[in-house]
């Protein structure tokens, strides 16, 4: 039996994609983090699921890349805290020298900061400000990582980020995490979120992704394919939609002259909330 790659593993994947096209990505880093094994499983990913997906993965990295850069350009945001951070790059190539929050499982944090430790010693990263976190998003209390954040984001006006994150986890866990956020933020504070809405669960190529991950990954007992309909965000307790976008929609806006059939692309929601209350 072939050896399954983790959950964490998929950022290695998704990595290798957003360095298929930095044109359009803008993440001109992300090559580090591939070798001959990643090559493998992404090529064998989009064989399975869909060859649109490596294109997807830039899309949505380009989108939140000039959320951000719009935001902080603006002053509204000094601080960016991204859950499940993977191996983005973002701190590294956001050229503004703000505080950055990077949190997720233990193994990955040591894992990337290792090697991020290791890339800025040779001079292949500009020096910024970051502090990790290591956290479960599966865990029923989250009370210390907000302390955590807390402790370090002070009254800095914010941007959470959680990409590619909520198909991993349950419904459970995702209230807890939005409620977290509802805590951890002040009145005009960002969350961009992505998910997959339930409409897709009737398409050929949600089932490929969910055959792919049955055979190729590693699942915890929470995973359940998670899919999130817009309502959550139209009605979420503290917070307005501001922006929605998908794949499909991304396409249009940075690549017009690109078709894409429809059936075959596994097409994302992005999401930009903006929180209109006091902190809970």
């Amino acid at each position: 039996m072939h050896q399954k790659i983790t959950i964490h593993g998929t950022a290695f994947v998704t990595s290798f994609f957003r360095a298929g096209d930095v044109e359009l990505s803008k993440d001109r880093y992300a090559y580090l983090w591939a070798n001959p094994t990643v090559e493998e499983h992404a090529a064998s990913y989009s064989a399975a699921v869909s060859t649109y997906e490596p294109y997807a993965h830039c899309l949505r990295n380009r989108y939140f890349y000039d959320k951000m850069v719009q935001l902080i350009e603006k002053e509204s945001v000094e601080v960016l805290i991204n859950f499940g951070c993977g191996f983005s790059m973002y701190p590294f190539i956001i050229e503004k020298d703000i505080l950055f929050i990077e949190v997720d499982k233990k193994d990955v944090i040591a894992y990337k900061k290792a090697r991020l430790t290791n890339w800025l010693k040779q001079g292949l990263l500009p020096s910024k400000y970051i502090h990790y976190l290591e956290a479960d998003f599966n865990q029923p209390d989250l009370t210390h990582l907000l302390q955590a954040i807390q402790k370090i984001k002070g009254t800095k006006k914010s941007m959470i980020l959680l990409e590619g994150v909520l198909f991993f986890l349950a419904a459970e866990d995702t209230y807890r995490l939005f409620d977290l956020f509802n805590s951890l933020q002040e009145k005009g504070d960002y969350v961009g979120s992505v998910s997959f809405t339930p409409h897709l669960e009737k398409e050929e190529v949600f089932g490929k992704l969910i055959n792919f991950v049955e055979s190729n990954l590693q699942k915890n007992h929470q995973f359940q394919y998670q899919t999130v309909p817009d309502t959550f965000y139209q009605n979420l307790d503290g917070y307005e939609l501001l922006e929605h976008q998908d794949t499909l929609s991304l396409s249009q806006k940075y690549r017009p002259e690109k078709v894409l059939p429809k059936s075959e692309v596994l097409n994302e929601h992005m999401y930009l909330l903006m929180k209109n209350t006091d902190k809970q």
